[in-house]
């Protein structure tokens, strides 16, 4: 009994491939007899489902694939040897090599299947990454080291919790190569500041990109004073995570003190600057701009003396800079904001404005000393990474992220209508093999211009993954209408295509469903238009079909 026992459990858990006994029930159903710990851990299936028809189980696509591959056991009566792809319960892909084997008893009737499977992730994905992931990730990745990697100023990526996640360049030349992954960002502020950081960012949790300068410890020994500014990632007013893009000031704030001192120091500073300096008195009128106005808004200095402080500013901005200015003056302490202004060419540009009042040694207020730094390309940054979040590299169509956001909305509303369709590209695999990866791209890329041609340009195409397209039709939700657009698209992608000079014909499979009560999930909607999917596939491709929801 005790090595009976030493043997059930080395079945259980001492192997750590998966392993599955099916039973060859006698009405042609195949059902599940036993399953081992690792195949229990990575299926989710477990000793409740022994018993149950597979086919009942798994989804279709498995089924189909596991039936197939008994069946040849069963006629051929041998091992039969398959390799295929899963996903697990974290929703990750793993490959696999299966070895089914018949069992038979004395009459050499099958009773049973054993199926042992290995894990060959590794070596797929070693085998795929020379070929496939460096073309595919190309273009994404130099678009992201030209907006992150390579900017002269250091970019911390922020989660939720302030925590820095991903950093560029810039910031680990300027941390001297210290690890701060995964530390607060408050780590490496001053204690003193810690109160003022926190104002900022949570202004950027809501949503609002602030600045503010401050002291930053890039060392145990040295610290630096920079602009530090806090960029909300933003989709449909809903933050995402926070850039902290990091300049190193220390020059230009000591430059800055020494003006204080002297108007001599303050005039060298001035005509060497980068930023607009701009000195404004009681009345609001500007009485000094450094030579920086030339070079940066095309000025003379002399053009903008004796004119009010918010000259070239736009209109709707311009309560906001007066307050601003009053309040500092009222309060003793500076202020900042935002600003856009038109340069002599009559370009608009995006300036981070930070008034310092000085007072005389009566604490009568002097003049006003105002630094703006041109933010352009920060607003440009901003604008482009919430691109990249919400649109896939390759076709420049929203993707998964953006869809999942979108029939979020949808299912909210009291009378919601909407369809969804899934379609993918007939033989892309064959396509992919045959013609190369570049050219399966091409046609990703074309297949998915013929899909924005098909529909309105309200609807929403999202490429979903590989070759499989979604296309949300907002209030459609007549079967008439539906099939008049598959239709429509259909004929669309047979139409000839020619790639690299060479003719060939390519054609796709639509699934479609329509939702018009929101007491149904996106994955519940998805699972719906996958499944008429697969019945267009059913039907011979280059089809479509439609499944209900209820």
């Amino acid at each position: 009994m005790r090595s009976e026992h030493l043997l059930h459990r080395a079945m259980m858990s001492g192997i750590k491939e998966m392993v599955f006994i099916v039973k060859v029930e006698p009405d042609g159903e195949f059902t599940y007899a036993f399953i081992n710990e690792e195949a229990k851990i990575r299926s989710g299936l477990s000793e409740e489902d022994y018993g149950k028809p597979i086919r009942f189980i798994q989804d279709n696509e498995v089924t189909n694939t596991l039936y197939r591959q008994y069946h040849e056991v069963l006629s051929s009566g041998e091992d039969v040897i398959y390799k295929d792809s899963y996903r697990s319960l974290s929703g990750e892909t793993y490959y696999s090599k299966t070895r089914l084997s018949p069992l038979c008893d004395e009459l050499g009737q099958c009773e049973y299947i054993t199926a042992l499977v290995t894990d060959i992730t590794e070596s797929t994905w070693a085998e795929r990454s020379a070929i496939e992931s460096k073309k595919r990730a190309v273009e994404s990745r130099e678009r992201f080291r030209s907006l992150f990697e390579h900017n002269l100023d250091a970019i911390m990526y922020l989660n939720l919790d302030g925590k820095i996640e991903s950093l560029n360049h810039a910031a680990e030349d300027l941390f001297s190569g210290e690890n701060i992954m995964g530390f607060h960002y408050t780590e490496w502020i001053s204690s003193t500041d810690h109160l003022q950081t926190t104002d900022t960012f949570r202004s950027a949790m809501n949503g609002k990109a602030e600045s503010l300068r401050l002291s930053v410890k890039i060392s145990k020994e040295e610290k630096i004073e920079g602009l530090s500014i806090f960029v909300p990632v933003l989709f449909n007013h809903k933050v995402t995570g926070i850039y902290w893009i990091l300049k190193d000031m220390t020059g230009e704030m000591n430059a800055l003190r020494s003006f204080q001192d002297s108007e001599k120091k303050f005039r060298i500073i001035a005509e060497n600057a980068q930023d607009l300096i701009t000195l404004v008195d009681h009345r609001g009128l500007i009485i000094y701009t450094s030579p920086s106005y030339k070079r940066l808004l095309g000025y003379d200095e002399t053009d903008f003396e004796g004119k009010p402080f918010s000259f070239g500013v736009e209109d709707k901005y311009l309560n906001e800079m007066d307050a601003s200015f009053l309040t500092a003056i009222r309060e003793d302490r500076p202020f900042k904001l935002q600003v856009r202004q038109l340069k002599g060419n009559g370009t608009p540009i995006w300036t981070e404005v930070q008034g310092t009042p000085v007072f005389d040694e009566g604490d009568v207020f002097s003049y006003m000393v105002v630094i703006s730094r041109d933010i352009t390309l920060t607003k440009q940054y901003e604008s482009k990474l919430k691109h990249f979040a919400y649109h896939d590299s390759l076709t420049g169509l929203p993707n998964r992220r953006m869809l999942e956001e979108e029939m979020k909305k949808e299912l909210v509303k009291e009378d919601t209508v909407f369809s969804v369709l899934i379609l993918d590209i007939d033989h892309f695999k064959t396509i992919n093999d045959t013609m190369g990866h570049d050219t399966g791209d091409a046609v990703i890329e074309e297949f998915a211009n013929r899909l924005s041609a098909s529909v309105r340009r309200s609807d929403l195409e999202v490429r979903h993954g590989g070759d499989e397209f979604v296309i949300l039709l907002y209030d459609v939700g007549d079967k008439g209408v539906l099939s008049q657009i598959a239709k429509k698209i259909l004929l669309s992608v047979r139409k000839p295509w020619t790639l690299q000079g060479e003719l060939f014909e390519v054609t796709t499979s639509i699934g479609m469903t329509v939702v018009n009560e929101k007491n149904y999930s996106s994955e519940e909607i998805l699972k719906a238009a996958d499944d008429a999917l697969y019945k267009a596939k059913e039907q011979g491709k280059n089809t479509y079909s439609i499944t209900l929801l209820n």
